[in-house]
């Protein structure tokens, strides 16, 4: 399945932007969208499903449009991540999708009973779907997802308190169910930017309805192109500073300790933070200080452009994700 939005655009009333010149791609593959609350990303996932209509734009499924398809028609799966769809049992959620579309209820069994077995979690499809933990509960979605066999899967907030992990072995547990699969194509959307890193190969990061960053989840880490995403997908602290002119991105684990005489304000998990400038937020260094005064020493940096520049045109790094 190849999933392409073009220039996609939704506004829900004059004053409130869902999505503004939203483009991606994602040919059989995963990819990450991730953003603050209200930039977007739970937009364009309504719209891929059929929950949303767009204002303008294109949505193509295999080159064929699809705006004008029913959500039914458009054979998307989606997960919410917080819960299953439904109480009672998980053998309940596994077989429901299955049972609307009128597969007998022996078969839809059938198919359930095989799709826990290859997730590993036969012994949970009797229990109650409210007990399960975040590990369990995103087990079962991906056993949701085999069981359907949806030529497109959605999932919002997806690693949703799970530690990192439960997330790594999560994604893992998700690229062999959609190679299972085969022709499927998955977008997974999550508030929180250090989840990109266990999300598709390529990803977005979205604000304000527009998507402001887009690439290999590698690159889009070691070279944000802004300070809103510097710190956005960190899962550490980041800390931009400058040198007069330039401003660069600084990651706590890319700086240490020297000797030197700025105030210690914070000390705690290994991490030590640095009054270094009136007025401006203290600089986080990894390293713990034994007085009560320390330096900094910055091992590596990334420049950013103008923090007021925004992409004028949606890279294409995602196409031909395979």
């Amino acid at each position: 399945m190849k999933l392409e939005l073009k220039n996609i655009t939704k506004k829900y009333d004059l004053d409130t932007l869902g999505a503004e010149d939203v483009s991606l791609n994602v040919e059989d593959g995963v990819f990450g969208i991730a953003g603050e609350p209200g930039s977007g990303k739970r937009t364009v996932l309504g719209i891929v499903g059929g929950l949303l209509n767009a204002d303008s734009g294109e949505l193509l499924f295999d080159g064929r449009d699809a705006l004008s398809l029913s959500p039914r028609e458009r054979d998307a799966f989606l997960s919410r991540g917080k819960k299953l769809p439904l109480g009672g049992s998980v053998e309940r959620n596994l077989t429901y999708g299955l049972r609307l579309r009128r597969v007998s209820g022996k078969e839809a069994k059938r198919r359930a009973e095989e799709a826990a077995e290859a997730l590993g979690i036969s012994g949970l499809l009797r229990r109650s779907a409210a007990s399960l933990t975040p590990p369990e509960r995103m087990k079962a979605e991906l056993a949701r997802l085999l069981t359907r066999r949806a030529r497109i899967a959605l999932f919002y907030d997806p690693y949703r308190d799970m530690t990192a992990d439960e997330r790594a072995e999560a994604r893992s547990l998700l690229l062999r169910v959609r190679e299972t699969i085969g022709d499927c194509a998955a977008v997974i959307a999550t508030p929180n930017g250090g989840d990109l890193a266990y999300a598709g190969d390529c990803c977005a990061v979205m604000r304000g309805g527009r998507i402001v960053r887009s690439g290999a989840a590698e690159d889009v880490a070691v070279d944000p192109r802004s300070a809103y995403v510097a710190k956005f997908v960190s899962e550490r602290p980041v800390n931009i500073v400058t040198d007069g002119g330039r401003a660069f991105a600084v990651r706590a684990d890319d700086t240490r300790l020297a000797e030197g005489g700025f105030p210690v304000v914070g000390k705690g998990g290994g991490y030590t933070a640095l009054l270094v400038k009136t007025g401006e937020p203290p600089f986080v260094v990894k390293g713990e200080a034994e007085g009560d005064r320390a330096g900094y020493t910055v091992l590596f940096r990334t420049e950013l452009p103008d923090e007021g520049r925004t992409p004028s045109e949606i890279e294409k790094n995602s196409e031909n994700l395979m």
